[in-house]
Formats: C-alpha cells, sequence, structure tokens
C-alpha cells in the first residue's frame, strides 16, 4: 500500500473523534476530572505531526526533481498536516480556536489548486469538494454561525469518505478511483 494511506487512517480517525466530540458524544468534561477536549486534541495532533513526516517521506520516497507527483501531492498532505497539528495543539492546551479558524478558511480554498493534479480521479476531486464545505463549516462553528452538531455530522461523513474509504480501498488491494 501506499505511503498515504498512514495519512488516510490516522487523519481519518482523528477526524472521527473530532466528529463525535462535537456532536457530544462523550464530549462532557468530568467536575475536576479530565477534559476529552485535551485527548481529542492529542490524538488530532499526533494525526497532524504523522501527516507532515509522512509529506516528507512521500518526497524522500519518491524523488521528484521536476517538481511533480510525489512533491506536489507532499505538498497537499502538509496543507492538511500543519491544519490537523494546530487543532491538535489547539484543543489539547485549550487555546483561543479563531486563528484554527481562520486557518481553515485557507485549507478550504487553496487545495482546490490540486484539481488538475487529480485528473481522472474523480473520487480524489470530490474528496477536496467536500473538504471546501468541511474546512468552511469549522469556521463558521467557531465563529458562531453554525451549530457544533452539524459540524460533527459533516466531520463524521468526512471521516468515512474522505479518509477512511480510500484506507479500506487500498487495503484491499484496489486504487482509488
Amino acid at each position: 500500500m501506499p505511503p498515504i494511506t498512514i495519512v488516510f487512517v490516522t487523519t481519518g480517525l482523528a477526524v472521527w473523534l473530532i466528529a463525535f466530540y462535537f456532536l457530544g458524544i462523550g464530549a462532557k468534561a468530568i467536575a475536576d476530572g479530565p477534559d476529552p477536549a485535551v485527548t481529542v486534541g492529542v490524538a488530532t495532533f499526533v494525526a497532524g505531526t504523522v501527516d507532515l513526516v509522512q509529506a516528507v517521506y512521500v518526497m524522500g520516497a519518491r524523488p521528484d526533481p521536476l517538481g511533480t507527483g510525489a512533491v506536489v501531492l507532499s505538498g497537499l498532505i502538509a496543507f492538511y498536516g500543519l491544519f490537523f497539528t494546530l487543532v491538535g495543539w489547539a484543543l489539547a492546551r485549550h487555546l483561543d480556536l479563531r486563528p484554527v479558524a481562520n486557518l481553515a478558511i485557507a485549507v478550504a480554498v487553496f487545495p482546490l489548486f490540486w484539481w488538475n493534479f487529480f485528473a481522472g480521479g474523480w473520487m480524489f476531486r470530490s474528496i477536496l469538494v467536500l473538504w471546501v464545505v468541511t474546512f468552511l463549516s469549522v469556521a463558521a462553528t467557531v465563529y458562531g454561525k453554525m451549530q457544533p452538531k452539524i459540524l460533527g455530522g459533516i466531520l463524521l461523513v468526512t471521516s468515512i469518505y474522505a479518509f477512511l474509504t480510500p484506507a479500506f480501498i487500498l487495503a484491499l488491494g484496489h486504487t482509488i478511483p
């Protein structure tokens, strides 16, 4: 399986945890006890870090002196790696999420420049569109324009479709359509 599978699995599971947190499932902090946001944050930070490591690995494992292919894919992975590392750190440390929301807007829009990179692959292109909706929903929720449970539902769909489904397809020995 390609190294991108690691990105799909770790990020997919982190998004799964964030989805359940926003849906309110296991999200209530215990008085004078642990706060689930910290646990979700740590898992998300780890996923973002793994994404960043994988971006470097993909680039190094498949050298591409012309700046196409692996280097371009690594750039896209780095977008999400930085985002999830920041989200994780912010949740684990109870930091202000408004900078995360501001970054979410960039992460929603700029990966669309990878549209041609995924020419011939309808699933990756549909994932890019889903990510626009997802990351703009993150910003809307942080700024109070969307209910957290709606974001939780969007994140659950994103976890399953954008991350875990491609990992399962690759695990079954198929290419992503």
